[in-house]
């Protein structure tokens, strides 16, 4: 052929190596479209949907032929379809998961009732049910409420008090108490009590917690409450109840990060209040800050050390000083809590932070409470209890 008959082979050569480019991906989107297991796999999707969602007839019918641009549409408008309907389940799962927890909660109180009605509502007397000894000083005792049905009704923050009178003398003691167990716990209420026997500094000791190490399965003591000026209220709200010289009412803090502050015995209010969190649902991260005199001294490290192993370091984290730590193997702080220990430990300063405190006067008064106006902390960033 002459030069004008080769220039149109190369055009022609040309075009078709386009055209098979081009072809390539969408004959073995084509291929696989047609195999039998994906075929069936659409008729039935296809007759799925329209018994569910009587969409129109180009839909369903995919007009047109294979290949086409009206095919290819309808196989597109489906493709769209099915990713609205994963992005919805996936919302919807997410409303109930944060949502699961009010509901729970709704259901408990009304098929439960109540064994605290009211703001301190009175006194109840409760028979111990179980004793376990679980440091040389520390003791676990669980309460029967008054019926199987019954659950304790103390709101999230609060707590109780237990009061003795002494036998030789008369008086009456009263101290307060927060139990480790929630109104999740059904027909029993359980605290963890550090017994304080008396010492050359404490020459009495701790009178109330002496009776209740006393205790004996079948005996009983007192309760009153709720007691406190402070509730969680969930989703990062604490509600503070004003005195009356504040002119009553609440103060409303929210937050979307919370810091936990404690010393020896002062864990119980923190393990009330994370525990809520954890079982509710709430998306509020928590750090936890646990100071203690000896590692045998850390009250319910079980408990603490499953929660973060269940939840993660991004929601619950905690670390721990000891006065005395051992001389190998402790991976923590040691030393009193100071303003370095805080910020590196602590969420930092800010409209969304709240510290929730809870020790010893001393811990407070000398340690935590200076640290913090150092590092920046106002006192509307932090609780204490």
């Amino acid at each position: 052929p002459g030069e004008r008959g080769r220039h149109r082979c190369r055009r022609v050569r040309s075009h078709a190596q386009r055209t098979v480019k081009t072809q390539m991906p969408f004959n073995s989107l084509m291929a696989l479209y047609n195999s039998p297991g994906v075929a069936a796999n659409v008729r039935a999707f296809r007759a799925w949907q329209r018994a569910v969602f009587p969409l129109p007839t180009a839909l369903h019918e995919f007009p047109g032929e294979r290949g086409s641009a009206e095919f290819v549409n309808s196989i597109t408008l489906i493709a769209a379809l099915v990713a609205l309907m994963c992005v919805a389940f996936d919302v919807f799962m997410r409303m109930r998961m944060t949502l699961s927890g009010s509901a729970r909660k709704k259901s408990l109180f009304k098929n439960r009732r109540l064994t605290l009605l009211g703001s301190d509502g009175g006194d109840v007397t409760l028979a111990l049910a179980k004793r376990e000894q679980i440091s040389p000083d520390t003791v676990r005792l669980t309460f029967a409420l008054p019926t199987a049905n019954h659950i304790l009704g103390l709101p999230v923050g609060q707590h109780v008090g237990i009061a003795f009178v002494d036998e030789k003398t008369g008086e009456r003691h009263e101290r307060p108490y927060t139990p480790t167990s929630s109104d999740d716990d059904v027909g029993v209420v359980v605290f963890v009590i550090k017994v304080y026997k008396p010492c050359e500094k404490f020459p009495l000791g701790g009178k109330v917690t002496q009776l209740l190490d006393a205790l004996k399965v079948g005996d009983s003591c007192k309760f009153y409450g709720p007691k406190g000026m402070k509730t969680y209220a969930g989703r990062g709200k604490f509600l503070v109840k004003r005195l009356k010289s504040q002119g009553g009412g609440f103060e409303t803090r929210t937050c979307k990060n919370i810091g936990m502050i404690a010393g020896g015995s002062g864990i119980t209010p923190m393990l009330q209040i994370s525990r809520a969190i954890l079982d509710n649902g709430d998306r509020v991260p928590m750090s936890l800050l646990f100071a203690n005199q000896t590692e045998e001294d850390i009250l319910c490290r079980e408990e603490i050390e499953a929660a973060v192993a269940e939840h993660g370091k991004d929601k619950f984290k905690a670390h721990y000083t000891l006065d005395r730590p051992p001389k190998q193997g402790w991976a923590y702080s040691s030393g009193f809590i100071t303003k370095e220990m805080i910020a590196e430990h602590m969420p930092p300063p800010g409209k969304n932070t709240q510290i929730l405190i809870c020790g010893p006067p001393p811990m407070l008064k000398f340690a935590v409470l200076p640290a913090l106006e150092a590092l920046g902390y106002t006192k509307d960033m932090y609780l204490t209890w």
